[in-house]
């Protein structure tokens, strides 16, 4: 009987104590325990009584890409940028994310490079820029990218497959060079081809022109005769 009482006491002040958190601190906490659909109505509420508050944008922003809602995503953390002290390298990270998502890439990269440029060492950063920039075509960017996330995280589970795609950058970059180069000498072995073709032009045309005036002096010749 005492045992049961005492058990609904606790109970009540458990739920007392949950009734007692923030629209913000229940939805943080969801947030934390990776329960992203059940943290958006509290922070949705906590954002409509804290508007000033960074941390609900980028914990919405997060929440909303987690819910597979990217404009809504990007949104939302572009609203936070115009109220961050704090939080602007993350804002712009998870902006990355978002337009990388979007297969957006240029804009992803250049989201990471705010990031980075506020916080050189956020090391994910570097990593999803990189993959950015692998998108693009950036060889030698992204590959320098990858190096600089090995440097900042070298415990990193990904470091077998970085340093795999770091050499493997490093032959594509070789290759291409050495197709740049045979390519530049079948340019100028072309140029030359056709300047000689040029000076033999100009020699027919010197040839033409001296035998052209031979006929007008014999012309002239049989003229001054008759």
């Amino acid at each position: 009987m005492y045992i049961v009482r005492g058990t609904m006491m606790l109970i009540q002040l458990l739920m007392a104590a949950v009734l007692s958190l923030s629209s913000l601190q229940q939805g943080e906490q969801l947030f934390l325990e990776n329960k992203p659909r059940e943290a958006l109505p509290h922070l949705e509420k906590a954002l409509y009584e804290n508007p000033q508050e960074e941390k609900i944008y980028l914990y919405l922003g997060i929440v909303y890409e987690q819910l597979n809602d990217t404009e809504k995503s990007i949104q939302i953390l572009k609203r936070g940028l115009n109220v961050s002290q704090g939080y602007k390298d993350l804002f712009y990270y998870n902006l990355g994310n978002n337009h990388f998502r979007m297969q957006e890439f240029t804009v992803a990269e250049q989201m990471y490079s705010n990031a980075l440029k506020i916080n050189g060492s956020l090391e994910v950063a570097y990593l999803n820029r990189a993959n950015a920039r692998l998108e693009l075509e950036e060889f030698q960017d992204a590959r320098q990218d990858y190096i600089d996330y090995l440097r900042l995280d070298p415990d990193t589970p990904q470091r077998e497959n970085i340093e795999k795609l770091i050499a493997l950058l490093a032959q594509i970059m070789e290759e291409a060079e050495r197709a740049r180069l045979e390519e530049l000498e079948r340019q100028k072995a072309l140029l030359n081809e056709v300047l000689d073709t040029l000076k033999n032009a100009s020699e027919d045309t010197r040839n033409l022109s001296a035998g052209t005036e031979d006929i007008q002096k014999e012309y002239e010749e049989i003229d001054i005769e008759d």
